[in-house]
C-alpha cells in the first residue's frame, strides 16, 4: 500500500514552502532586515531567476555544507508545461499496470472510491501543489513560473540543495527502484526531502537567528496541511483521499522532522553519513532513534495462493506496507491518534492482492510481525475495529478463540487472526471459497516466512 510512484525528479509542495514558521522562530536581532516581495516569475524575467539562483547556490552550498561541484541549469515552466513534466514522468517510471495495480491496492483497502482513477488524480493534485522541481536525469532546476520571485526563493533553494545532493550522492541510483519494497522507497525518499526540506527551513529561520534544531519538531506541522490548504483553496489537495493527501506530505514533513533529529545528534554531517547508511523502512522515519540503533525490519514473504484460490485468479501485487502504510490503513477508519498508537510496534510485513479476471474482485493477504506480543494485539484489536468500522451493518461470525475474527461483508469474508508477535488479515474472500478458507489461512501461516 506504501509504494511510491516517484516520476524521476525532485519536487516541492506549494502547501509546504508556504507554511508558516513564524510562530515558531526566535525573536529577530535587532537590525536584521524583513523579507520583503518583489517582481513576479514570467517568461520575460528568466534571466533574473538564473541569476537568482546562481546567488542561491552559493548561500545553499554554505548552509548545508556541500560544495558546488558543476553549475546547475535553471528556468522556469508554466503550469500547463509542468503537468506535462509529471505524466511524462509517470510514463517513463511506471507501467499502466503497476500504476492500476496502486490503484486497485488502494480500493482493497478502502481507502478511495471504488470508481477512483489514481493516475488521473494523482496528476490533478501534483499539477496543484508543484511549486518547482530538480531533474537528475538531465540535472535541470525548473520553478514555476506564475508565482512571485521572491516568495520562490524557498522553493529554489529546496530544489538546489537538490541538485547538490545529486552532485554528491548520485539521487540517479534511486530513480530505478524494485517492485515490492515500496516502504523503504518511501524512506530513502523522506531523506532526500527532509533534507531540502531542514535546508529550507534554515534559509528562512536565518534572517531570525534560528534553525531548525530550535523549534519543535517539524513533524507537529503534518496535521497543518490541511487546514492551511483549504485557506489557500487549494481544491484538489482538500478533496484528495486521506491516506493520498498524507502519502504527498510524509516524505517532506516526517522526512524533514527525521533530519531535525539527526543535526541535533550528528549535525549536517551526519544527515550526509545517510545517503550512505540508508533508512531502511518509514518506522526509522517516524523514530530516528531506531534509525540511530540500526533497529532493521524483520523480513516477511507470503507465498502465491493464486492455484488455491480457483480459476480466474492471479497475484497482481506485493508491497510492505510499513509503520506509515498501516497507520493510513487503520485512520481512514478508526482515527488518527488510535492508528498511530496501533501501528508504532510494527517490525515487518508483506501485502498481496488478488484479482479475479472475469469478476474484478479484489483480495488481500498480509502477513505483519510486530514487536512485542503486546504489540501484536493491539494490532489485531485495531484491525478487528477497523473492520467493524468499515462495513457497520457487519457482525462478526462466532469463533472458538478470542485471537481471531471473521466477518461476512458485501466485498468478502475479512478474516484476522493472532498468533504470538504476528497477525494475519485475509480480505475480500469470495463466498463460493469459503469452504476453502481453513486451508487458505493455514497454508498462509506455514509457508509464510518471518
Amino acid at each position: 500500500m506504501s509504494k511510491r510512484i516517484l516520476i524521476g525528479f525532485s519536487l516541492l509542495l506549494i502547501l509546504l514552502a508556504n507554511i508558516n514558521l513564524i510562530a515558531q522562530q526566535p525573536a529577530r536581532k535587532t537590525g536584521e532586515p524583513a523579507v520583503a516581495a518583489s517582481g513576479s516569475v514570467n517568461a520575460e524575467n528568466v534571466a533574473k531567476v538564473i541569476e537568482t539562483a546562481n546567488q542561491l547556490l552559493e548561500e545553499v552550498s554554505q548552509l548545508r555544507g556541500l560544495k558546488i561541484l558543476s553549475p546547475v541549469k535553471s528556468g522556469t515552466k508554466s503550469r500547463q508545461e509542468i503537468e506535462q513534466e509529471i505524466i511524462r514522468g509517470f510514463e517513463e517510471e511506471t507501467t499502466p499496470e503497476e500504476i492500476e495495480a496502486t490503484n486497485k491496492t488502494l480500493k482493497a483497502y478502502g481507502l478511495v472510491p471504488k470508481d477512483f482513477n489514481y493516475r488521473e488524480f494523482m496528476i490533478r493534485l501534483m499539477t496543484e501543489q508543484v511549486a518547482g522541481f530538480y531533474r537528475p536525469k538531465t540535472k535541470e532546476l525548473f520553478i514555476a513560473d506564475w508565482n512571485d520571485l521572491e516568495q520562490q526563493k524557498p522553493v529554489m533553494v529546496h530544489e538546489l540543495q537538490h541538485a547538490l545532493q545529486d552532485q554528491h550522492f548520485n539521487l540517479g541510483r534511486f530513480e530505478k527502484w524494485p517492485n515490492g519494497d515500496g516502504d523503504r522507497e518511501m524512506a530513502i525518499h523522506a531523506l532526500i526531502e527532509g533534507d531540502a526540506t531542514a535546508l529550507m527551513y534554515n534559509y528562512q529561520l536565518k534572517p531570525m537567528g534560528g534553525d531548525v534544531t530550535k523549534i519543535p519538531s517539524l513533524a507537529g506541522f503534518a496535521d497543518q496541511t490541511l487546514d492551511q490548504a483549504k485557506r489557500e483553496k487549494q481544491d484538489v489537495y482538500v478533496s484528495a483521499p486521506m491516506a493520498l493527501r498524507e502519502s504527498l506530505v510524509f516524505s517532506y514533513i516526517y522526512g524533514a522532522a527525521f533530519v531535525q533529529e539527526l543535526l541535533k545528534k550528528r549535525g549536517w554531517a551526519g544527515v550526509s553519513q545517510a545517503f550512505t547508511d540508508l533508512p531502511q523502512s518509514t518506522e526509522q522515519i517516524l523514530h530516528s532513534e531506531k534509525y540511530l540503533a540500526n533497529e532493521l525490519p524483520i523480513k516477511v514473504t507470503l507465498p502465491d495462493i493464486a492455484k488455491q484460490l480457483g480459476d480466474g485468479w492471479k497475484r497482481v501485487d506485493a508491497d510492505i506496507n510499513g509503520e506509515f502504510g498501516y497507520t493510513l490503513i487503520l485512520a481512514e477508519f478508526i482515527g488518527k491518534k488510535d492508528a498511530r498508537q496501533a501501528a508504532a510496534g510494527w517490525g515487518g510485513d508483506q501485502s498481496v492482492l488478488y484479482e479475479k479476471s472475469k469478476t474484478g474482485q479484489l483480495m488481500l493477504t498480509h502477513l505483519s510481525h510486530w514487536d512485542t506480543e503486546k504489540d501484536a494485539m493491539e494490532f489485531f484489536r485495531a484491525y478487528t475495529q477497523r473492520t467493524m468500522k468499515r462495513y457497520p451493518t457487519t457482525k462478526p461470525r462466532a469463533t472458538k478463540s478470542e485471537t481471531e475474527r471473521s466477518f461476512p461483508t458485501p466485498d468478502g469474508e475479512v478474516f484476522v487472526q493472532l498468533r504470538g508477535q504476528s497477525v494475519l488479515v485475509l480480505e475480500g474472500l469470495p463466498a463460493d471459497r469459503l469452504t476453502e478458507a481453513t486451508k487458505l489461512v493455514e497454508a498462509l501461516w506455514k509457508s509464510g516466512k518471518l
